[in-house]
């Protein structure tokens, strides 16, 4: 959906997934422009090789890099009955360490180039609210949140980069139909479940606002989004002069 937002915007993109579904979602966008405004290229990422590769295909494919989202993400299973101990490790390679790397790559392909430039991460509701059922997902996601908020000063370069993230609760995506059953499921009847186009529009607006910068902005069913007010980084001297 984020996809068809940005070409009906004029925008081009790379379709990276693990899974080839995507291969027909670029030919479908395609056809819709009426021009090669999208590609797919398969990615596990938790292979950093292949996060590069992903800036590589845009750059050849389209000129330049804008934008990057790091959208990947699974739920994990309880690590109390994990006796290896590989979905800890699945889940924070797949949550955690692969938006680090995807914006790290972004950023320095960013300051490589001397283009501004933007990044959104995907964060959960659950970075906030600590969860039996998740330990590790809500691990990674606060993760995630502190990561964002670390890089504001990156906005204060020459070539500023904004780097920002949402944080939706259960949304309505193949995930959350997979791992949590909508009957008789008392999280859900609870907290009510997001639609897909209600995180797409606060995807776009952290593209499109400029004022948000190491945000993450927070989504619950039926109520208002929310720019978290934690604390972000400040200039310290080390990326940006530091103010005294």
């Amino acid at each position: 959906r984020l996809a068809e937002t940005i070409v009906a915007k004029g925008g081009k993109v790379v379709l990276a997934d693990i899974l080839d579904e995507g291969v027909d979602v670029a030919a479908q966008l395609n056809r819709q422009a009426g021009t090669k405004a999208a590609v797919f290229q398969r990615c596990d990422v938790r292979d950093f090789a292949q996060l590069e590769a992903l800036v590589s295909r845009a750059t050849a494919e389209f000129g330049a890099l804008d934008i990057m989202v790091n959208n990947a993400g699974i739920g994990g299973s309880l690590i109390w009955d994990d006796a290896s101990g590989d979905s800890v490790s699945r889940t924070i390679d797949i949550n955690l360490k692969a938006p680090i790397e995807g914006t790290r790559l972004a950023v320095r392909y960013f300051r490589s180039a001397g283009r501004p430039g933007c990044v959104v991460n995907v964060a959960s509701m659950m970075a906030f609210f600590p969860a039996e059922f998740g330990p590790v997902y809500g691990a990674t996601k606060s993760g995630v949140v502190n990561f964002t908020a670390s890089c504001a000063t990156l906005a204060l370069l020459d070539s500023p980069v904004r780097v920002n993230a949402v944080a939706p609760n259960f949304a309505d995506t193949a995930m959350v139909r997979d791992t949590v059953p909508k009957q008789n499921n008392v999280l859900l009847n609870m907290n009510g479940i997001l639609t897909v186009d209600e995180v797409v529009d606060q995807m776009v607006r952290c593209i499109e606002d400029e004022s948000l910068v190491g945000d993450t902005i927070k989504m619950l069913p039926g109520m208002p989004p929310v720019v978290h007010k934690g604390r972000k980084a400040v200039p310290s001297g080390v990326l940006t002069p530091a103010k005294l």
